[in-house]
């Protein structure tokens, strides 16, 4: 049985390490550079995550197979500029599960479970942000009730259109 919680600190960040790696690698694809990682270190990773241990706004919620960390999302609140109605938004900054448990139900569950965290932390809107590229994702998000909210255009100074 996979279970669906917070990280915590006594969890195997190794695991966390190449599940990242992993998105990462993923991610790539999407753009002939812009998503290139330069060089990732260990470390990197590890403080990202970390900066989602006992935070009051952040949290990082996996899916364990086992003692085996085999998914994860990471979700944020944010604070908007005050001239905004909407005040504080929620946003998922990363949703990566191992390739041999995917198809199975558990990103949508670790979707539900970051609207669950949304809902506790008194946020209306929250947003995903993935690669126009990136259709399963896209697919996905569109499945489970989320719909575009705005695009973010790339240009490339040189390049034959830019004039």
């Amino acid at each position: 049985m996979i279970e669906i919680r917070p990280l915590s600190k006594n969890d195997d960040f190794d695991d966390l390490i190449s599940l990242s790696r992993e998105f990462f690698q993923e991610y790539e694809a999407h753009h002939k550079d812009f998503f290139k990682i330069a060089k990732l270190e260990d470390g990197d990773i590890l403080s990202y995550f970390s900066s989602f241990l006992d935070h009051e706004t952040r949290e990082a919620i996996i899916a364990v197979d086992g003692e085996r960390i085999v998914g994860y999302i990471t979700v944020y609140v944010k604070d908007q500029a005050n001239y905004w109605q909407i005040r504080r938004v929620g946003e998922i900054s990363g949703l990566m599960v191992r390739k041999e448990y995917r198809h199975g139900g558990m990103a949508k569950r670790l979707l539900a479970e970051a609207r669950e965290f949304f809902e506790r932390k008194a946020v209306k809107y929250y947003t995903a942000y993935t690669s126009v590229e990136n259709r399963i994702a896209l697919e996905f998000y569109k499945q489970n009730g989320l719909v575009p909210l705005y695009t973010t255009m790339i240009g490339e100074i040189g390049a034959p259109d830019s004039g």
